[in-house]
């Protein structure tokens, strides 16, 4: 039976929602960190997963060729006579024929990425790039260029390819002339293959298809599923949203996240850890935009059914000059996920419609990615 909305809550506060948690929270970026998913604006939520051009911040770094890029390099000495025997095999394949600066102005004037970040850390994308060939002034007629582009996410390579250059650019084009068209090569695998994007990290990861496993209603209670969406972040999961026809501004997320535990962790610790950060979050964000925070529902058990039990947390922000913020998250587990779903109402409402859409979804089972996170974390505990 479809649950009735009445438009007190919905009716002039969504604005002041959408910046008071964007402050809080940020981009969507960390499901156990973040609490009202749903007062971000739909323009962020669209751009979650993103597509060719790089949003996300890129480290560049020069490094050693691998076995297989100097084993391409010496074969054209084999399969060719382009060197004197008197000359010296290192003028062929010398590391870093190329300057590294040069790659990094062609990648920096591509337009592709709006954050590259050259010799800087901190980024959990970094492309290691690695060139070998004919030193600068010994470069002989025929010799070839190559170049190895390595992309990794937090240390783990997810992507590498090699590309060569060689008689077709002419023996009197520069340094400069390879390096562009070694970038506009490696350029044209991203756009192809996608790799800056969720889905193609997910895939590289061994990360849950939520494409494929993840259940959830098309409508619920009046909402209807909007879209569902990857995270840029394998361990963030998915996000699906629901929209009201009535009421623009009423919003329930679903948030599907593996839980960084083991599988035998009991859900009385796993899932009030879930909404304690949230609450800490909005409590100093609250004081700083001098909104008063009160726990409308303080967090406490759940429960939906005898089968179905999680975890609720209902806060509002008020002010003495605009109307009352409310926001309820609840949580529960399935299988080694976390299941958050938020609304922009009081639990009074939000409560009917989530007992309907909880016993609605199903999530992926376990990755391989989380198999080998809580084995790491298992032998790190030993």
């Amino acid at each position: 039976m479809p649950v009735q909305v009445t438009s007190f809550c919905f009716s002039s506060f969504h604005k002041r929602a959408t910046a008071f948690f964007y402050n809080l929270f940020g981009e969507l970026a960390a499901p156990a960190l973040s609490l009202f998913f749903i007062c971000i604006s739909l323009g962020g939520f669209s751009n979650l997963a993103l597509g060719s051009t790089v949003n996300q911040g890129v480290s560049v770094f020069s490094t050693y060729p691998s076995d297989s890029l100097l084993e391409a390099c010496t074969a054209q000495q084999k399969s060719t006579e382009i060197m004197p025997a008197h000359e010296a095999f290192v003028d062929l394949c010398s590391e870093d024929a190329i300057s590294p600066d040069s790659f990094i102005k062609e990648l920096s004037e591509s337009g592709e990425f709006n954050n590259l970040l050259p010799y800087g850390e901190g980024n959990d994308y970094e492309l290691l790039i690695a060139n070998v060939g004919a030193a600068p002034g010994k470069r002989q007629h025929h010799t070839k260029q190559f170049a190895e582009f390595t992309l990794q996410w937090r240390g783990i390579e997810i992507d590498s390819s090699a590309y060569d250059v060689g008689a077709e650019i002419g023996d009197s084009s520069s340094k400069e002339n390879e390096a562009q068209l070694l970038v506009s090569r490696w350029l044209e695998h991203v756009r192809k293959a996608e790799i800056f994007t969720s889905q193609f990290l997910f895939d590289a990861l061994e990360a849950s298809n939520y494409d494929l496993a993840l259940q959830v209603p098309d409508t619920v209670g009046g909402f209807t599923k909007l879209d569902t969406q990857l995270f840029s972040d394998p361990f963030s999961g998915a996000i699906t949203r629901y929209t009201h026809p009535d009421f623009e501004d009423a919003l329930v997320d679903v948030v599907v996240y593996p839980f960084l535990a083991q599988l035998s962790s009991q859900e009385s610790e796993i899932l009030p850890m879930q909404l304690e950060t949230d609450l800490q979050k909005a409590s100093a964000t609250a004081e700083l935009q001098r909104l008063t925070l009160s726990q409308v529902s303080p967090t406490s058990p759940y429960t939906v059914n005898d089968k179905v039990s999680g975890w609720r947390l209902g806060l509002s922000a008020t002010s003495e000059t605009s109307p009352t913020i409310f926001a309820t998250t609840y949580v529960f587990r399935q299988q080694d996920k976390i299941i958050k779903v938020s609304t922009t109402f009081p639990p009074d409402f939000s409560d009917t419609i989530i007992n309907q859409l909880i016993v609605k979804i199903e999530v992926p089972q376990e990755s391989e990615l989380m198999k080998k996170v809580r084995a790491l974390l298992l032998e790190s505990q030993n």
